[in-house]
């Protein structure tokens, strides 16, 4: 479910989320809303968890896949 709110942005925010939303295809409040979610999960591990297990089976294998590849190459920090 969504809701509707209002947002005070910095003045130069506003056209580049518009921007970036535009070049992906997405309207404004998606696409910030995914840019909250994304910054909110980058310290939350079940956050993340959550997203990846919402994801389809075919970006799921190629995210275990990732994790697989980077497990296994010791120049990977």
């Amino acid at each position: 479910m969504r809701s509707k709110t209002s947002l005070t942005l910095d003045e130069g925010s506003i056209p580049l989320a518009r921007a970036r939303a535009e070049a992906e295809g997405l309207d404004v409040g998606r696409w910030l809303d995914r840019a909250i979610r994304h910054e909110a999960a980058r310290g939350d591990v079940d956050v993340i968890a959550d997203w990846e297990s919402s994801l389809p089976a075919d970006d799921q294998a190629v995210l275990a896949a990732l994790d697989a590849s980077d497990r296994l190459d010791p120049d990977v920090a």
